[in-house]
């Protein structure tokens, strides 16, 4: 005879969505940065099984920032420049992290994850190696590095980017908690137009400037993920190098920057 779950109970699981989603949306009003985390196991989900998760995803930058100096014109316009290319790229910051994912039969998995300036949609497959696990995936993301149309910012910088993460995972027989580790390689172009100066200062005169990049990133993650039956909390840290470069008005640009990218979040799944 099946077991009726509580009524109290029911209706704290039916608030979890609502819960999880409200988070989201907050995030969704006030991030602009951040990193990408994945939050998720090399496991896949069951044929037909979906997860729905909100949280927070931020870049943590190790290089000290180039400051712009003011000996000299040119100098303070070539290191300007690299604080933009560094801003456009790497993003330092906090922002939302809202991901949905659903099991695809043949032990593949699709993924769709929104962290404040970009949508990436993912696949991967797993490969049982008897304890752990591993997942291949390839993501495409849409960048919004800098949106159009905010204020009187005449900014609107956009591209395009694709990566490859490789995760070996162990999980437990219950899953009650998932451990995972491995590389995650990422390219990415931008372009767009770049407004430099302060449009609300009466004394600047803000011009917009022509700007485009190309940003490579290794880097390696390592993510943990504990609950029970279908609530989990995922955290995750990624570590990367990073190279861009690209021109800014005609003048050629580049840097050279590590960073850490830790994320965390709640994770429904039914």
């Amino acid at each position: 005879m099946r077991r009726l779950q509580p009524l109290a109970s029911r209706r704290a699981s039916r608030r979890i969505p609502g819960l999880i989603l409200a988070g989201a949306l907050l995030g969704l009003a006030s991030g602009c940065a951040g990193g990408a985390p994945l939050l998720h196991p090399a496991h896949v989900l069951p044929e037909g099984e979906v997860s729905v998760g909100g949280g927070l995803s931020g870049t943590l930058l190790l290089t000290p920032r180039a400051q712009p100096s003011s000996s000299s014109t040119e100098p303070t316009a070539a290191t300007g420049g690299q604080v933009d290319l560094e801003d456009l790229t790497v993003a330092s910051g906090v922002a939302p992290w809202v991901a949905g994912r659903v099991g695809i039969a043949g032990d593949n998995e699709a993924g769709l994850t929104y962290t404040g300036r970009t949508l990436r949609l993912d696949g991967r497959h797993a490969f049982n190696l008897g304890a752990p696990t591993l997942s291949v995936g390839l993501g495409a993301s849409a960048i919004l590095a800098r949106r159009p149309g905010s204020g009187a910012d005449a900014s609107s910088v956009y591209g395009g980017g694709v990566d490859v993460p490789i995760l070996l995972g162990f999980r437990s027989s219950a899953d009650v908690y998932a451990l995972w580790l491995g590389p995650r390689v990422g390219f990415s172009l931008l372009r767009g137009s770049l407004q430099r100066g302060d449009a609300a200062d009466p004394n600047d005169s803000p011009d917009v400037a022509e700007v485009s990049a190309r940003h490579l990133q290794l880097g390696f993650v390592l993510g943990l993920r504990a609950g029970f039956r279908h609530l989990h909390v995922a955290v995750e840290v990624g570590a990367a190098y990073h190279r861009a470069d690209g021109e800014l008005d005609g003048t050629d640009l580049s840097l050279e920057q590590a960073a850490l990218a830790p994320g965390g979040g709640l994770i429904l799944s039914f």
